[in-house]
This record gives structure tokens, sequence and C-alpha cells, in this order.
């Protein structure tokens, strides 16, 4: 199987708000950034934030590593490019990149793993064959 399959893609602008009192995007909203590209990539793929209520599970990350490579300014919007890899029962990893789109510049790329979690069960929840063949697995 390929480590990385397909890739989900989204633009979000940088607010204003977002930044420090020089203009650079803040650390934390890197993140932001990236648990939005996540939550846009598994509704792109069918599986929405109403699919998630109904069923009682949810993502969530284990572990993340994120390096930082460029800094991403005001005004400036970013690409956020998820692929979902590596699904091994109720695991997945997750790599993502964010993207300046002024100039293409690779400002951050970070590897997550992540399962989605049964809230009824308390348990982790296996992938159905549906969000499978939307990553690209099956």
């Amino acid at each position: 199987m390929n480590s990385q399959l397909k890739e989900f893609t989204y633009e979000i602008p940088v607010l204003w708000s977002q930044c420090d009192p020089n203009g650079h995007l803040n650390v934390g909203n890197f993140q932001v950034f990236l648990h939005e590209g996540r939550m846009v990539a598994l509704e792109e793929a069918g599986f929405s934030y109403e699919k998630m209520r109904e069923e009682n599970v949810g993502p969530m990350i284990l572990r993340s590593e994120t390096d930082y490579k460029a800094e991403i300014r005001y005004p400036e919007a970013v690409i956020v490019i998820t692929s979902f890899g590596e699904l091994k029962g109720s695991r997945c990893k997750i790599f993502q990149k964010l993207i300046r789109k002024s100039d293409g510049k690779i400002a951050c790329e970070s590897v997550s793993d992540c399962i989605l979690f049964d809230f009824s069960k308390k348990r982790p929840w296996k992938y159905p064959d549906s969000l499978l063949v939307a990553f690209g697995a099956k």
C-alpha cells in the first residue's frame, strides 16, 4: 500500500487577529490551520461533521510532529494539503503541509498519528470501507 494517498486541498486566509504584533502568524495558529485542514479533508472524503455526530465518533490526535520551515505573514492565504496514509486497523497517519499561496513556499510540514474515537464505547472506531475508498486506500 502507498504510504500517502489522495491529497485534499483547502485554502484559508490569515487574519490579523491570528498574528503577533510583527504580523507573523502565531505558532499556535499553525496548529489551528492543520486541525481545520484535517476536518475539511474528512468532510471532502464524505465523513462530515454531521455524520461524526450521528456515529458519535471524532478524530483524535495521538501524536503529532511539526517542522516549521518559513514564516507566514499577514495578509496571506495559506494552502493546507492533507493526505491520509499508513492505515492500519483504527489508526492512520495524517501528512500535512501549509503552503504560502503568494510564493508556493512550504511554511510547515506535519505528520500526525490519528484514530477515529467512538465516544459511546470509549474505544477506537474502525474506518469504514467508504472512507478508505475516499482516501484512495481501496
